[in-house]
């Protein structure tokens, strides 16, 4: 490689993680104005001011917000673990293979944001533009209205979103699948193989269940070779809803309950997390953990647990605590006489147990929290 390719390289690469900080700016801002408190009288100013009662400054509407919210995170997980960057000192084949799994991920994740807006009913993006969307709910309300009047109900002034009339079939069969094969190649890359290795299994174990169901039936089956996505006569079409389930339905949808979690309760708490370690907040509660654990048998090993703990309250990732509390805890353990194993596995156990701690807990502790209706 020559001098003038790597400068294109170190620029190109800088020139990303500054478009990735832009959009992480963005990303923030957003989700800063999504999460003001409710003011006394704001919402209804706001109102007035545009004459639109749709109108709102905070709470955006989740049809619009999760989309846009998957799309930034995604094009700032390409800046900021860009595999174009990671190959750039290997062949030109993989470094075109690298450019061409950021554009892949770029371009999916725009494609899943527009599915998603295609796809769920309170939108039907394909509709709007063809303006058969106004048509199809002022017809659904009508009869809503006319099966009132004939039993003596109080009749309605609105009406369940209708099913969309254009959506992109089975072709969401092939968006869901090469997004999610995409998805997966950079968790191999930010997270690790093994994690991926689990989600294959399990993908497959789907696919197998279908691929069973499709050829022999359910009848005299074992219950866990039948799969949700089957259907009489068995054939793709019959799997579609249930596609569409995982694309926008609010509790387990890709863009559902997860990105729920993460706008309305997680990011405010991370913000906040962010601000007191920036402040030196950290490095104060590290210093209290080894305050109260100076004269236990195990010093530092004691104080690597409290302070993970503890700074587990403004940070819900275990990588961000080991990061923040091992620089300290770590080397003074070896000092101490621990192995550097031995250490190295106390403060990543400790780290990941102050991963649930309140008030932030990480997105886990939340997901779980709102799939098992626990309050």
């Amino acid at each position: 490689m020559t001098t003038k390719d790597e400068t294109l390289l170190f620029e190109g690469a800088r020139g990303a993680r500054r478009f990735g900080l832009a959009i992480g700016l963005v990303f923030v801002i957003a989700g800063l104005v999504h999460n003001i408190p409710s003011i006394p009288g704001l919402d209804e100013t706001m109102v007035a001011w545009s004459g639109d009662p749709t109108f709102s400054i905070r709470k955006f509407p989740y049809e619009w917000l999760y989309p846009l919210a998957f799309a930034l995170m995604m094009v700032i997980v390409v800046c900021q673990h860009s595999i174009a960057r990671h190959m750039r000192e290997r062949t030109a084949a993989w470094r075109a293979f690298g450019w061409f799994m950021d554009a892949a991920m770029i371009v999916m994740s725009l494609l899943v944001a527009g599915t998603y807006l295609i796809e769920i009913e309170s939108i039907c993006l394909i509709d709007q533009f063809t303006g058969e969307r106004a048509e199809l709910i002022a017809r659904a309300l009508e009869a809503e209205r006319e099966i009132a009047r004939t039993y003596g109900l109080p009749v309605p002034d609105t009406v369940e979103n209708p099913q969309c009339l254009n959506t992109t079939g089975l072709w969401l069969f092939a968006i869901m699948g090469v997004a999610t094969l995409v998805f997966l190649a950079y968790n191999i890359k930010v997270w690790g193989f093994p994690l991926v290795a689990v989600a294959m299994v399990l993908a497959a174990y789907a696919l197998i269940t279908v691929a069973v169901w499709y050829v022999y039936g359910a009848d005299d089956m074992n219950r866990y070779l039948v799969t949700k996505l089957g259907g009489e006569p068995r054939q793709l079409v019959d799997g579609r809803p249930n596609v569409h389930d995982i694309l926008v339905s609010n509790s387990s949808g890709y863009l559902g309950q997860f990105l729920a979690v993460l706008m309305d309760i997680v990011f405010p708490y991370l913000i906040l997390g962010a601000l007191f370690g920036a402040s030196a907040g950290g490095q104060a509660l590290i210093k209290v953990a080894f305050r109260i654990t100076r004269r236990l048998r195990g010093g530092p090993g004691h104080a690597a647990i409290v302070s993970s703990a503890l700074f587990g309250t403004i940070s819900g990732g275990p990588v961000v605590n080991v990061l923040s509390t091992g620089q300290l805890t770590i080397p003074m353990m070896l000092r101490r006489g621990f192995s550097p194993t031995f250490a190295g596995g106390i403060e990543a156990a400790a780290s990941t147990g102050g991963q649930i701690m309140p008030p932030v807990m990480g997105v886990a502790a939340f997901v779980l929290a709102a799939l098992t209706l626990v309050p």
